[in-house]
């Protein structure tokens, strides 16, 4: 009996993990068109280190009752937790931003739905497991449907793309979020996710604040209270809500996983362009959309099989 409670509870566990996960893509999505709305109007080295303070302004209170009753992290512990904090936000931030300088949008969208085989490929390289066969056809799956969407169903845009120095910065970001699910799923086995977001947030505040900085007073800036807005949105919410729930999927699901259900971010993005934006659907988004979401259920579908086999 109290084994079937269990297994009750923890596959209960694991269905709100993915739906935080999928609220955290659906917060990222939203992300997206901020940046957009914003692109030029904030140096983005300025808005690297707003997002992460405004980040660290919601998720402090939450978490201090926690970090008072957790055990004090020793000195590789610490060392643990900067260098996810650079990995997880600090590289990406900065790697983002150079290569967004020297390719089109494109390009970055189909360097980013790789990041799926690339945390199961490191997940491969640092323990030896191997992706269940579901979950290759899914990553496929999802891989074909993004591409769908991000070449506008021509060959021709996937054929004449071309590497360069902004996909190389592209996937270093890639890369660097890939490690840092693998590593945060490691430190959050004596941290909880939301502890583990305020060390990773705080140290990137030191490391991106006096860049900031800098750029702010070489640069300046002049913002509208819609503005203002968007920016409270990136890091609030972005920065903030969805990073810390993202983590929380890596802790509860593993960066596999987790990884798999951030090809959605893409879906929602697009979504809430046509939304916000009034951008027109094409037949090839709903193409995509499918194969997406369909790639995601066949990468899920045979460990949530396993989850209801345990609980009768």
């Amino acid at each position: 009996m109290q084994y079937l409670q269990a297994n009750k509870t923890n596959q209960c566990t694991r269905f709100k993990a993915y739906f935080l996960v999928l609220l955290s893509s659906l917060i990222y999505g939203g992300n997206v068109i901020a940046g957009r709305l914003i692109a030029g109007h904030v140096p983005p080295f300025t808005l690297s280190a707003i997002r992460v303070v405004l980040g660290l302004i919601i998720l402090f209170p939450l978490a201090w009752p926690q970090m008072k009753n957790a055990p004090r992290p020793n000195r590789t512990e610490w060392l643990q937790l900067v260098i996810i904090s650079i990995l997880g936000i600090s590289i990406p931030y900065v790697a983002l931003l150079m290569g967004l300088q020297q390719t089109t949008g494109t390009n970055a969208s189909v360097v980013f739905a790789t990041l799926p085989a690339v945390t199961n490929t490191l997940i491969f390289f640092l323990y030896k497991l191997k992706p269940t066969k579901f979950q290759t056809v899914g990553m496929i799956t999802s891989f074909l449907g993004l591409m769908i969407v991000f070449t506008q169903g021509s060959l021709l845009h996937l054929i004449t793309f071309k590497v360069g120095i902004g996909e190389s910065y592209l996937f270093l970001n890639v890369l660097s979020i890939g490690l840092f699910n693998l590593l945060g799923q490691n430190i959050m086995k004596k941290f909880s996710s939301l502890v583990t977001s305020v060390y990773a947030l705080f140290f990137a505040a030191i490391i991106l604040i006096p860049m900031g900085a800098w750029q702010l007073r070489t640069s300046g800036w002049n913002v509208s209270w819609s503005e203002w807005c968007i920016i409270f949105y990136m890091g609030f919410m972005a920065a903030g809500v969805a990073f810390f729930l993202n983590l929380y999927g890596v802790n509860k699901i593993g960066s596999a996983k987790t990884s798999i259900l951030n090809n959605m971010q893409h879906v929602f993005s697009i979504a809430l362009s046509i939304i916000i934006l009034n951008e027109s659907l094409a037949p090839y988004h709903w193409i995509g959309f499918f194969l997406v979401i369909s790639g995601v259920i066949l990468s899920l579908s045979n460990s949530l099989r396993k989850e209801q086999k345990n609980s009768l």
